[in-house]
């Protein structure tokens, strides 16, 4: 039964390699665009309100202050990578419809009170996305996005994929996120609105044993040691740590190896952090994985170690809302039956 188990663990750790980027330069430009235009468009009524109205410039003040902490930067890096005589053509356009717009008294205060609530995250895609993608100290520090309490909840209630399981799992609100390729990935995320090369998957394949066979929770225990957790790694992979864990009180394991891969004449080197449960006669992954064609090596390594805190946070904001329902049994315990 230990062999069964690890080699279902194997085959699920070398899904990561069928996600494709599906990043699209030209979405991305256009995102760009428009993401400059909100910023100064935005500037440039702040400025006007404050010309017009006098007696608003305190209410201003604060919500413009309160905006800049977060977003502030982020507007003067997506300013930069056009260049200055980019941006003085953009501005020019901008100014024939900004200029001509009036503001009544109402309007400044509702605008306002939606920069407020804009310095808290409440933008729309894809601007929110690109400013969050574009913050100097996120990209600096990935986790500080995810411990400023950025984030959004991915949950599999009711997703085709996911063999009746309902997990939620926080992830950055900057991520991109779209269905897997494979039939055993539930949910493929990629950092900074798909602009980076870190990426996740989430994985959930039901495990059927042998007829008559029942896996008990010494077989579980069994599986996750230090000895079969390295052994969980794909063939001709090279691995890096490996321990057992336990998460969301669930015994499991985890992984980090190094791979290879092959994609047409390309040679793409990937690092990757594989975190294994399992929970009701189903294998629960998260992976999260690195890569880069083999002559950037050194570069996704030095990417790994950024996003490394990011990751574990992500992982250990894992709830299997399964676990809470009054037929199964509660932490302490094992939590459930095979």
């Amino acid at each position: 039964m230990k062999y069964v188990l690890s080699l279902l663990l194997v085959f699920n750790t070398v899904a990561i390699f069928g996600q494709d980027n599906t990043s699209d330069p030209e979405a991305r430009d256009r995102e760009l665009f428009r993401t400059y235009g909100y910023c100064y468009g935005q500037q440039k009524s702040v400025e006007q309100i404050k010309r017009e109205f006098p007696h608003l410039r305190i209410s201003m003040f604060q919500a413009e202050t309160a905006f800049n902490v977060t977003f502030g930067k982020s507007c003067k890096a997506v300013g930069e990578i056009f260049g200055e005589s980019v941006r003085q053509k953009l501005n020019s356009e901008f100014d024939k419809y900004i200029s001509s717009t009036a503001i009544s008294e109402s309007v400044a205060t509702e605008f306002i009170a939606k920069i407020q609530a804009r310095s808290k995250g409440v933008i729309e895609t894809p601007v929110k996305e690109t400013l969050l993608t574009f913050n100097p100290d996120f990209r600096d520090k990935p986790a500080l996005e995810f411990i400023r309490g950025f984030t959004k909840t991915f949950t599999s209630a009711g997703h085709s994929k996911a063999k009746g399981l309902s997990i939620d799992i926080k992830v950055p609100m900057s991520w991109i996120s779209r269905e897997g390729n494979r039939p055993n990935i539930v949910q493929f995320f990629k950092a900074e609105y798909g602009r980076s090369d870190a990426s996740m998957l989430i994985g959930i394949r039901n495990f059927e044993p042998p007829r008559g066979v029942r896996v008990t929770q010494r077989d579980i225990d069994a599986m996750f040691t230090a000895t079969n957790v390295r052994g969980m790694a794909p063939e001709g992979a090279v691995v890096v740590e490996s321990k057992p864990i336990t998460l969301e009180g669930m015994k499991g394991g985890m992984l980090i190896y190094d791979a290879t891969a092959e994609r047409l004449d390309l040679s793409i080197s990937m690092r990757t952090l594989s975190y294994t449960i399992f929970f009701n006669n189903r294998l629960v992954s998260i992976e999260f994985s690195v890569g880069d064609i083999t002559s950037n090596r050194a570069k996704s390594m030095e990417l790994f170690t950024k996003y490394r805190p990011l990751f574990t946070m992500i992982a250990n904001s894992l709830i299997i809302r399964d676990a809470y329902v009054r037929n199964y049994r509660t932490r302490g315990a094992a939590p459930c039956h095979f």
